[in-house]
């Protein structure tokens, strides 16, 4: 396997082993009832991987996009997010920059309408996830601009899969964090839908390593399977996930 597609593999391979994405496309059913996005000209998403889940909402929710810009550092997902781009979106103009959000400078020229957050603020501390919050809201959002969001709820509970990255040092901001800090960031919050899955995560292999390894160097798989004992590691756990939709007050 190319170094460029471990990342990639190993996300792949965790959301195949629950029904995250199954439990997502079913709640669109409601979320895009409740969502209306024919306004939406222009769309940023930030840490997209491979784009699934961002553009299924897009196409799903009538977005009206001629422009999409993905931000994803990883190689390998950003090259199936152009592919997916030019196949399900054909008539959107379209920009894959391969960088992390917190280094990219921005928007060029306007900023945009619909800011896709899907579970990337885990990798900032909370001081910087309230600065790049700020940041976006200031410069990058346009003037009642939208950002839809889904984040970890529920984090703390001992049976919740995010309980994983606790024990490796990581641990996951709880929803109620994430919420007061786009509050404070000049954000309202619009709306919110949770949503209830399962994975299963028993037996883990050395695919998954790079989804949890946080390019630590000695990272190995006895460390993930002690991080995995107990209840995770005995059958389906519960994975909660919260979307919300926050729309800029400026």
């Amino acid at each position: 396997m190319a170094m460029d597609e471990r990342y990639f593999k190993a996300f792949e391979a965790f959301r195949g082993r629950g029904n995250y994405r199954e439990v997502f496309s079913n709640a669109l059913s409601k979320i895009c009832t409740d969502v209306k996005l024919g306004g939406v000209r222009s769309c940023l998403a930030l840490g997209p991987n491979g784009g699934c889940s961002e553009i299924e909402f897009i196409k799903r929710c009538e977005a009206n996009i001629s422009k999409f810009i993905g931000i994803e550092p990883d190689h390998a997902s950003a090259e199936h997010l152009r592919t997916s781009l030019r196949s399900r979106l054909p008539g959107v103009e379209s920009q894959v920059f391969e960088t992390t959000m917190e280094n990219w400078e921005g928007p060029r020229g306007e900023p945009v309408d619909l800011i896709i957050m899907f579970h990337v603020l885990y990798y900032l501390s909370a001081v910087e996830r309230q600065e790049f919050l700020k940041k976006i809201h200031d410069t990058w959002l346009a003037s009642g601009g939208s950002i839809a969001l889904v984040t970890a709820s529920r984090s703390k509970s001992p049976n919740s899969s995010d309980s994983i990255f606790e024990k490796l040092g990581f641990p996951t901001p709880t929803w109620e964090e994430i919420e007061a800090q786009f509050v404070k960031a000049g954000f309202t919050k619009h709306y919110e839908h949770e949503m209830h899955a399962r994975i299963d995560l028993t037996d883990p292999t050395e695919i998954l390593l790079p989804f949890y390894d946080f390019e630590q160097p000695d990272f190995t798989l006895d460390d993930l399977r002690g991080a995995m004992k107990g209840p995770l590691s005995e059958g389906e756990v519960d994975e909660f996930h919260m979307f919300a939709i926050f729309k800029s007050t400026n």
